[in-house]
């Protein structure tokens, strides 16, 4: 019964402060501080309506007490028991008095405690501030403990906000009673004791909370307006205060379409608002029947958001979500409880503001709930079938699919007119068919939801008895979809790309691990590898589609770079599909690297599955799955819990909002790490690494064809540390082992390194046991070093200019067995294609140039991109990619180095040997 109530009271409240949070937390460039004071600033302004009407009611109820308190303390003076009694009941009926009435004027205060409620909960498991510091504050998770004496703490944060909430009660009570004060005055106490030993971040969100209160009191009736100037300028403080260079980022066009639609809507309201205000007004509309509107509508929204929504994404493929989520309770808990958030949200919160408001004005209650009913139902179903699959992560297969769909002003305009449209049609039915609204349209709206619940209802009870009943169903025994084909009879022709891997790392993680050796028994290591620029943009191309697409090459041929970027990620996969191979691609690098999309037109699926290629898509679909699995860490569930309920909203919000809720799959969720750059690894970690971690799980030995599979993943890339001895995803890494480094970020660098040379051994043991090992050529392949990793022992010159430009190169051939080899001889990754159809055809050729696949072009020695600053490398923007030429973007020195010349950039140097006893990168 607890949990009903917290989700039907708390809980909305708390989805407001964590998804204000999110917003605010990346706006103001993760400054905690300035997130906390909008936050408070937002939920003040949100509360303001409540407080002022409940002043009015408390002035209503002390006027109406006054005039009869003369009387009532007569009769308390001379009669007594019963007869006290029944005089005092008579004289209130006559005075139209109740005195629970007057319990109304303690809404204000009575109002905060489901507010502190929430804010107590979400600051106390927002795991971002855990040794966060600011300041005099050195853990915002903490209590302040400012002030340290003869071994005591003494909190000074609680009791400044307590001495504010004082002032803010004088003010508000303006009054000699005392009696008056002791309420107020016992709320500021009970909060100083709550909050005395609760994180720091609570008590600065609360003391904000009493600030903007206390100058609410102080201003808001006396002047008006110089409340609305304060506002005004602390908003303009936090902006300045903050960091707020994430606007300076922005497109104009971002604001200009969001500032365009607030004109139009102040333009309307300006000229005609106060027309349709008063026809409203002067029109007589029974309570009972806004009521009766009211509730109906608000049931509407509930349903469609909290159940169809939901359960219907839910029973299109129940098995798989059932899987991910670890078991059917975890999917019954989070439909109930979204439901009764949604219940809280409209009926119980909707309910609350349909009593505050004047009986004049509910009827703009009630308009304003039909018009989010009528264009959530029309937004549902017309939202786009171009978004494509989506998992119980809540995360499309498509990374791009929502800007597609949605990021453009000819899916955003058109929409907003038929919304336009049906708010204008609302209008019209209050204003000329209200009994026909309510007595016919709502109702068969409502009816037509009910038989939808229960046919979902019925689909989700049977599918989950069904899957109950059945232990080993192939539905649950296959939940991954798309898997990678392999053949026990015929040729696996397997390259893993490995994004970031620095070769020179291997030795030392084979020195820790010596038992790993046997996994990778028939491999032949090449120290002696050089790749042609520093970075994946130019890295990668010669990595998967040979010497016609280094840097040097691609800087000739006049194509835009796209065009080049694409033909590169196809030549393999077409060229093996041309000679009869099931041909696979798992995780495009334009899929999971957010720098290099460079296709906003169409689904990147698409560009693999015309030319006859499996596309597979594994990154991200396994996050929650590895949190289950592997941290059994229920705070999964809840995660997804609280995407459901972000979802409900993006399937039925305007187009124009619909990439800003997805927020790249993040639902605006509040962030878990301190900081932009560590959020983002941490987030693309958890994706690299489930998708390693359940590469065999989503691999079926199933077909008699030869086989080409090219399985992409950039674990290498993101730097973390891991738990140690076995280097495993961990929420809190307790042990890191021994640092052989002289830096963090290198060791860093060796955690995730060594964490995929151990999941892909997994791999190849798993092979090894399916019959499909020694039939198969496998080649471990990265786009180029790591040019934040010091090798110990190692030169300067050598971490500085061998180190950056050295990927790792590692060949299996067919029914090769022998322990793993080093071999010297001079290679660069752009041989990848070369060793790949070695001996498979008789001759090979690009299918799209026409020119032989060799390596021809290496003997007298490889030109390669040097950059001296590339250290100042910065993110590559989609949009400054996108139609350029190979020459233009090198022009532009500062998508690479932050600001490098283009002497810089063209310099290149012909290299003949990486081999770093000799120090001679550069011949």
């Amino acid at each position: 019964m607890s949990i009903i109530l917290y989700n039907i009271v708390i809980s909305p409240i708390e989805y407001i402060l964590e998804n204000l949070f999110s917003i605010f937390f990346q706006i103001i460039e993760f400054d905690l501080i300035t997130s906390i004071f909008f936050i408070s600033f937002v939920v003040s302004l949100l509360c303001l309506p409540f407080y002022c009407r409940a002043d009015k009611i408390r002035k209503k109820e002390d006027e109406n007490y006054s005039k009869i308190k003369p009387y009532v303390d007569k009769i308390k003076r001379n009669f007594k028991g019963d007869e006290q009694f029944f005089l005092l009941q008579t004289l209130y009926r006559q005075h139209n008095y109740n005195p629970i009435m007057a319990l109304r004027k303690s809404f204000s205060l009575l109002l905060q405690i489901p507010f502190f409620i929430a804010a107590y909960h979400f600051f106390s498991n927002l795991e971002l501030l855990n040794n966060y510091s600011w300041g005099i504050i050195k853990n915002f998770s903490q209590p302040d403990m400012l002030l340290s004496r003869f071994g005591f703490h003494i909190n000074i944060l609680p009791i400044i906000m307590t001495i504010i909430n004082i002032i803010s009660c004088e003010i508000y009570l303006n009054s000699n009673n005392y009696k008056s004060r002791i309420q107020p005055y016992s709320f500021a106490f009970i909060f100083l004791i709550l909050l005395y030993n609760s994180p720091s971040a609570l008590v600065i969100y609360w003391t904000f909370n009493n600030f903007f209160f206390l100058l609410k009191n102080k201003y808001m009736d006396t002047n008006p307006k110089a409340f609305v100037i304060i506002l005004l300028s602390l908003c303009v403080f936090g902006c300045i205060f903050g960091n707020f260079s994430w606007f300076v980022d922005k497109d104009i066009f971002f604001y200009l379409k969001y500032l365009s639609l607030f004109f139009i809507l102040f333009i309307v309201f300006k000229f005609y608002g106060k027309k349709t205000l008063n026809s409203f007004i002067f029109k007589e509309y029974s309570n009972n029947k806004l009521v009766s509107l009211f509730l109906l509508n608000a049931i509407v929204i509930v349903l469609l958001h909290g159940f169809i929504i939901p359960v219907g994404l839910i029973t299109s493929d129940l098995s798989y979500f059932i899987k991910e989520l670890d078991n059917s309770k975890n999917i019954i808990t989070i439909i109930i409880e979204n439901l009764f958030s949604f219940i809280g949200l409209y009926i119980f919160w909707g309910g609350i503001v349909f009593y505050f408001i004047k009986k004049q004005y509910r009827i703009f209650w009630v308009y304003l709930l039909i018009s989010i009913s009528f264009c959530s139902l029309f937004n549902y179903f017309n939202i786009s079938k171009e978004l494509g699959t989506i998992g119980p992560n809540l995360v499309f297969d498509d990374y791009n699919s929502v800007h597609r769909c949605f990021g453009n002003m000819l899916a955003q305009i058109p929409n907003l007119l038929l919304l336009i449209l049906i708010t204008v049609f609302v209008i019209y039915l209050l204003r000329k068919k209200f009994n026909i609204l309510i007595v016919c349209i709502i109702p068969t709206i409502l009816m037509s939801e009910t038989i939808a619940s229960a046919i979902y209802t019925y689909k989700l009870i049977n599918g989950i008895n069904y899957i109950n009943n059945i232990k080993q169903s192939s539905s649950l025994s296959e939940p991954f979809q798309n898997k990678i084909e392999l053949t026990q009879t015929g040729k696996n022709v397997l390259i893993i790309f490995l994004d970031r891997f620095a070769g020179c790392l291997l030795p030392m993680i084979f020195e820790e691990k010596p038992e790993l050796k046997t996994s990778y028994s028939g491999f032949v290591f090449y120290p002696n590898t050089v790749s042609f620029y520093i970075s994946t943009i130019l890295g990668y191309p010669p990595c998967v589609g040979g010497y016609e697409y280094t840097p040097l090459v691609l800087d000739k041929d006049k194509r835009i770079f796209s065009e080049k970027w694409i033909e590169s990620n196809l030549m393999l996969p077409v060229f093996f599909k041309n000679n009869n191979y099931l041909s696979s691609i798992v995780d495009p690098v334009v899929y999971f690297s957010q720098s290099m999309i460079i296709n906003n037109e169409k689904p990147i699926e698409s560009i693999y599955t015309s030319k006859g290629i499996k596309y597979i898509k594994m990154a991200g679909r396994y996050n929650t799955k590895l949190q289950l699995d592997l941290l059994n860490d229920l705070k999964a569930v809840k995660i997804i819990q609280k995407k459901f309920y972000l979802y409900s909203y993006f399937c039925t919000a305007p187009n124009l909002f619909k990439s800003f809720i997805y927020d790249n799959g993040n639902y605006l969720l509040s962030r878990n790490k301190g900081n932009k750059d560590s959020f983002f690894a941490e987030k693309s970690l958890i994706e690299s690494y489930s998708s390693l971690l359940y590469l065999k799980d989503n691999t079926k030995i199933s077909v008699n064809q030869n086989t080409f599979t090219l399985i992409n993943n950039d674990l290498p890339h993101n730097m973390h540390f891991l738990q140690y001895p076995k280097y495993e995803y961990a929420k809190d890494v307790t042990s890191t082992g021994p640092n052989k480094f002289i830096d963090m970020s290198s060791f860093q660098a060796y955690h995730t390194a060594m964490a995929s040379i151990i999941l892909i051994a997994n791999y190849l043991d798993y092979l090894k046991q399916e019959g499909v090992y020694d039939n198969s050529r496998i080649i471990i392949v990265s786009d180029h070093g790591n040019r934040f990793l010091t090798m110990p022992g190692y030169t300067d010159f050598q971490n500085k200019s061998v180190v950056p430009f050295n990927p790792l190169l590692m060949v299996k051939n067919f029914n090769q067995n022998f322990e793993i080899k080093t071999n010297n001889t001079f290679m660069t990754n752009a041989d990848t294609p070369t060793i790949a159809i070695k001996n498979l055809v008789d001759k090979g050729t690009n299918p799209f140039t026409g020119k032989a696949i060799s390596s021809d072009d290496k003997k007298n020695g490889v030109c390669i991109y040097v950059n001296p600053a590339h250290l100042k490398n910065t993110a590559i923007k989609p949009e400054e990619i996108l139609g350029k030429k190979v020459e233009d973007i090198v022009k532009q020195g500062n998508l690479f180095t932050g600001g490098a010349t283009l002497d810089v950039l063209k310099q290149k140097k012909k290299v003949t040997q990486v081999l770093f006893q000799n120090n001679t990168i550069i011949s």
